[in-house]
């Protein structure tokens, strides 16, 4: 388990999610780390503590490389408690949200994304259904801090993670490596890849600081305005309208004076309606008769909490603000009578 929380994100690009598009087709972030794991010296590393292992507690308790990106890969299926372990590092109730939630509220300054650890934890136990199979659950008295945990995501999501201001910076990067990288991707030899970190394309950005837009404008924080954003959850209307005014200003400025983006997350994977075997549930337990239910029917906030984030917005060029402003607040007006 250990191993697996330390190596579990190895594979990312370089800014995290905010380049991934730009792994190569078919790729994801968990082959990367698949393949670090599996063939660097990381692989060494592992295979060295499982020879500890069998030493120390016999031939059945071997590590190697292959066992711990099987076990998170979700591949290894011929030992339940395996899929047990996976849980702690990938569901709804993972010790990798639970450490970058407020890590980067920390490091970000603000109060969204804090909750009460401590009682989360401790109200953690294990559900075991009729098949033997163990899962991972919480007591009746751990749901208000599951409640915050899971709204602390939420305001992160929304206040940080999908700030407007994040949005630009994560679409001049992906501009920038597009122009810099061979082909537009990151290279698929798991050692060229890896010459590919925050240093390095920081490094690529200043040499070419002169001749490319998007490294001046990231190095020398030169933001494009938004001009327009859509509510935090987009209806059928919402984007009707946010067509209409980006139609509208395209036609009006032209094309080239515009970037779009789109910010797009369900809060959580727990469907209002399961089975409690079910491989998303997070069974809780009530305190006096033992009852199993899953969370989403002892909680009406996770229950409420169904709707995906969808984000929209329109972002302008210095030299065409005052007029696309203008021509937003005449639509907008227009529309409210």
């Amino acid at each position: 388990m250990r191993i697996i929380a330390l190596v579990h994100d190895l594979g990312h690009a370089p800014f995290s999610h905010a380049s991934e598009e730009l792994l190569p087709d078919g790729f994801s972030h968990e082959d990367y780390t698949h393949m670090i794991v599996t063939q660097t010296e990381v692989a060494d590393c592992i295979s060295e503590i499982g020879e500890w292992f069998k030493k120390q507690y016999g031939e059945e308790y071997d590590i190697t490389p292959e066992l711990i990106s099987s076990i998170y890969k979700g591949e290894n299926i011929e030992n339940p408690d395996f899929i047990f372990l996976k849980k702690f590092m990938d569901s709804e109730l993972d010790c990798d949200k639970m450490d970058y939630l407020l890590r980067d509220s920390l490091y970000c300054g603000v109060s969204y994304g804090k909750f009460d650890l401590e009682r989360l934890i401790n109200t953690f136990t294990v559900w075991e259904n009729e098949e033997g199979v163990l899962y991972l659950a919480i007591e009746k008295g751990g749901m208000h801090a599951f409640e915050e945990f899971v709204l602390a995501r939420y305001f992160m999501f929304t206040q940080v993670y999908f700030h407007k201001t994040r949005g630009f910076l994560d679409n001049a990067l992906l501009y920038f490596l597009k122009g810099v990288l061979p082909n537009g991707k990151y290279p698929e030899d798991i050692q060229e890849f890896l010459k590919y970190d925050d240093i390095y394309v920081l490094e690529l950005m200043k040499q070419n600081i002169k001749q490319n837009e998007w490294a001046e404008r990231i190095l020398k924080r030169k933001i494009l305005s938004k001009v327009y954003e859509t509510p935090v959850h987009t209806s059928e209307k919402d984007r009707q309208i946010f067509n209409l005014i980006k139609n509208n200003l395209v036609e009006r400025i032209g094309e080239e004076y515009f970037i779009l983006d789109s910010a797009d997350k369900l809060v959580h994977q727990m469907p209002v309606r399961y089975e409690l075997d079910s491989e998303k549930a997070i069974p809780v337990i009530t305190e006096n008769d033992k009852k199993v239910i899953p969370v989403s029917v002892a909680s009406e906030v996770i229950r409420k909490m169904t709707e995906p984030i969808n984000i929209k917005r329109i972002y302008v060029y210095e030299d065409k603000k005052e007029e696309a402003i203008k021509i937003v607040s005449e639509m907008m007006e227009k529309m409210s009578k």
